[in-house]
């Protein structure tokens, strides 16, 4: 009898160790809470506003007050921007006016943060008011026009075209510069509101400027 043909086999390939890219890598350990220092947690604030992860920041803070840690005000911004992004305009203003209250002024960009928070939630006028206050507290309005022209998109969006534009026209009598983009922005809402010759009068300006 002819014996039965077996079926060949591939050879097996030795296996070759996963490149270090595949590996799984063990994620670094925290640094236990009893043992962060003021700059541990001034690092944790500025990742935690850099993912918009509001809920960890408000975590730090509240370890910061357990611990009774004090942080130079400047650490504390980046919790004010973290707030305002994350929908929690209360938290940042909060935050932002306790260091005010400090005698510290937040940076411009904080202070933008803050407003786009206050703009999105609807709350243009209290925006508006924030940054009168902040810039009689020191350094006017000019320093303030990023700020301020957030204000003044977010009030046209509101329906408040008339504030809109006295705000347009108070920040051109201080010589803040108004954005291309904002004069285009208002008008837009003004002609959707049919108020066809606020919004013309808007974009002759802002060809004029």
């Amino acid at each position: 009898m002819l014996a039965r043909l077996q079926p060949r086999v591939a050879p097996t390939r030795a296996s070759r160790p996963a490149p270090a890219s595949h590996r799984s890598v063990a994620p670094r350990s925290r640094v236990p809470v009893a043992e962060r220092t003021a700059d541990d947690y001034a690092r944790l604030l500025r990742e935690s506003s850099d993912s918009e992860d509001w809920p960890s920041t408000l975590e730090l803070l509240t370890e910061l007050k357990v611990l009774k840690l004090n942080l130079e005000p400047a650490a504390l911004e980046p919790a004010i921007v973290s707030f305002a992004r994350g929908g929690q305009w209360k938290r940042a203003e909060g935050l932002f006016r306790e260091l005010q209250a400090a005698g510290h002024a937040p940076a411009g960009e904080t202070t933008t943060a803050l407003v786009a928070g206050l703009a999105a939630a609807e709350q243009g006028q209290r925006a508006a008011a924030l940054l009168d206050e902040t810039a009689a507290a020191g350094g006017g309005m000019g320093a303030l026009g990023p700020a301020y022209n957030v204000v003044v998109r977010a009030l046209a969006r509101q329906g408040q075209l008339d504030e809109s534009y006295a705000l347009i026209t108070r920040l051109m009598k201080a010589d803040v510069v108004v954005d291309g983009v904002t004069f285009t922005s208002v008008a837009t809402c003004c002609m959707n509101a049919e108020r066809t010759d606020l919004a013309e009068e808007l974009l002759e300006m802002r060809d004029y400027l």
